[in-house]
């Protein structure tokens, strides 16, 4: 069940916010040389470390774009909501949702969200939305066994990316990809060693397809890319990181997390910026939609209530986007709609 797949991911999270708990040597935030950079954007690693608390804005900058997150109750493992906002946190909209879960994604276009869905025999599927919450459409599975949850979008809003499972057949889990009209046309992409399990991270301008391999259900593990037309999977970065990995639009590097901080990497699998700030965990990072600045959740270890902020890659100008009692999960920076 997705549910049970959903429990495990966010374990990892949980495991990796106690684990920080413990009294540990802060990690450093050692800038390396970033490679060549394709404008935009072009990054420059920061000459000193990130300032040990949060540096807070009174008032966040309203930027390009619109974000979308959800807020999660950890105690009983259940969504309260998804909602938008815009990136200084004003104009804050729930969006209704077709089933329990919240893990939707924009379309690169910021016209639909792609949401986990139940279908009528009880798999589960993917149920593309508007911002409203509006239901446009739910995406058949062909398949009669296959689950398919498909919210990763093409560069051209065509196709999506898929966490697939069969319940009665594991050797046929992996990442999957269907036509984004209809779910018909597909294709398996990934077909993960016994004992690991693919979820789906980015694709990226050029063709490439980034994502998390997890050590059974739970993860976390290391980074991999593959040709989105198929192929052998190659290693990124051996991480082991706990987000499958966003690629930047100019496709250039790959943004994740690993034990509480935010990692920019390169395509060479180098730490082009380490985002570390002692006392606090950050996860789940998205890029704007223009590449300048990054998007993540950020809590202090051991409790459940994250907010949302944004920075630079490099972890500088960083700015809270909300302040509220909720957990707030799963940002993703979008062109948006209003």
């Amino acid at each position: 069940m997705f549910t049970n797949r959903l429990f495990h991911l966010l374990m990892v999270v949980a495991l990796l916010v106690i684990t920080a708990c413990t009294p540990q040597v802060a990690p450093t935030n050692t800038a390396f040389p970033p490679t060549p950079a394709v404008h935009p954007p072009t990054f420059t690693p920061s000459p000193t470390a990130v300032p040990p608390t949060p540096t807070l804005i009174p008032t966040a900058t309203l930027f390009e774009g619109r974000l979308l997150f959800s807020r999660f109750t950890e105690s009983s493992h259940t969504f309260t909501g998804m909602f938008t906002a815009r990136t200084d946190g004003s104009a804050e909209t729930a969006v209704p949702l077709p089933w329990t879960e919240g893990w939707g994604r924009w379309s690169r276009s910021g016209k639909e969200i792609a949401v986990p869905t139940q279908l009528a025999d009880e798999r589960i599927g993917t149920a593309i939305i508007a911002a409203d919450g509006s239901v446009l459409r739910v995406l058949a599975i062909s398949d009669t066994t296959l689950n398919l949850v498909c919210t990763v979008w093409s560069g051209d809003d065509t196709r999506l990316a898929c966490e697939a499972w069969d319940d009665a057949d594991s050797s046929r889990n992996g990442v999957y990809t269907v036509r984004a009209s209809d779910g018909e046309d597909i294709q398996r992409l990934t077909t993960p060693p016994a004992g690991k399990h693919d979820f789906p991270g980015d694709y990226s301008p050029d063709g490439q397809f980034v994502f998390l391999r997890a050590t059974g259900d739970e993860g976390p593990g290391p980074l991999m890319l593959v040709d989105a037309s198929g192929g052998e999977p190659r290693l990124l970065y051996d991480g082991p990181v706990g987000d499958p990995g966003r690629f930047s639009p100019d496709g250039q590097f790959v943004v994740t997390s690993t034990d509480g901080s935010i990692l920019v990497i390169g395509l060479d699998g180098q730490v082009v910026h380490r985002i570390s700030i002692d006392g606090y965990f950050a996860f789940g990072p998205d890029w704007s939609p223009d590449g300048t600045r990054i998007a993540f959740s950020l809590t202090t270890p051991g409790v459940y209530a994250a907010e949302i902020y944004t920075s630079l890659p490099d972890g500088t100008d960083r700015q809270r986007v909300t302040n509220t009692a909720a957990n707030e999960i799963n940002v993703e920076w979008g062109v948006g709609s209003e």
